[in-house]
């Protein structure tokens, strides 16, 4: 079910801008590091050889690692699938999640493709931190508005402790885009989780505001900085949020504002 609400994200890009027409750029990819170098094809081939020969002797995670490092020293198209592969295949969630951190230092014209893929996979998004780390790869290299719903229904779909590194980063996604869409989750998760009626027949059981309070209280913080970045505005808590916000409507464009950033509610 997450893999399909992931690759529905993917799908729900913008279609390319009119003549005239504003266009929702993304966030560029995050800038290589000071050491990396740009590959031509012929040296990016020659380093894969090189790479898939020493890969496929199944070396041990460390050795892995300095494969990678190695890898991760050029910058290419070509590097694109092959550090996609190790985060599919990867039997070592740190050798994955570095691969991702690798894989957001190339070309930004072709994460967008290999992140749909990797974030559309049952198998991939089922580790935590893996998933945690491609969504964060998404807010840095190809994050458009029109993703957040299936954003926001990954979030809200599972409150199980071990989620909690997904939440953290779809949260801090709100927090970097000021995605007003995420207003309403945001009201939703602020105050402390408890039942509305204890006894009603669509109450969920005990376990589940168990748990979803365990990871509300892991990020409850960042569910106010969140709020903030959109608003300007700290709140106590969410009759206060919502009283402001009444008051305040926020720009249709779906984007919070600057103009009273820095004010802070009593």
């Amino acid at each position: 079910m997450i893999a399909l609400l992931m690759t529905g994200l993917f799908l729900l890009q913008d279609p390319a801008p009119k003549p005239g027409e504003k266009q929702d750029r993304p966030v560029a990819t995050p800038a290589a590091p000071s050491s990396q170098e740009v590959w031509d094809d012929r040296t990016a081939k020659a380093k894969l050889k090189d790479f898939d020969k020493q890969w496929k002797a199944r070396p041990s995670m460390g050795e892995r690692k300095r494969l990678l490092d190695e890898l991760g020293q050029g910058q290419s198209k070509l590097l694109v699938k092959p550090l996609a592969k190790v985060v599919e295949t990867d039997e070592s969630v740190v050798i994955r999640k570095h691969a991702v951190d690798l894989l957001l230092t190339q070309p930004p014209d072709e994460l967008g493709p290999a992140l749909q893929k990797l974030l559309g996979d049952g198998k991939v998004t089922a580790n935590a931190a893996v998933q945690a780390a491609l969504i964060r790869g998404v807010a840095k290299a190809c994050y458009t508005a029109k993703q957040w719903p299936a954003l926001a229904e990954v979030f809200e779909s599972d409150y199980e402790p071990e989620r909690v590194p997904v939440h953290e980063a779809i949260l801090d996604l709100v927090a970097q885009h000021k995605e007003a869409q995420a207003v309403p989750l945001l009201l939703r998760n602020f105050d402390e989780p408890s039942p509305k009626d204890v006894n009603g027949g669509a109450n969920p059981p005990a376990e589940y505001w168990k748990a979803r309070w365990h990871s509300w209280s892991a990020w409850r913080p960042k569910v106010k900085e969140a709020l903030f970045a959109i608003t300007g505005q700290q709140f106590a808590d969410v009759a206060e949020a919502k009283a402001w916000l009444d008051k305040n409507p926020l720009p249709k464009s779906g984007r919070g504002g600057d103009d009273d950033k820095g004010k802070k509610r009593r």
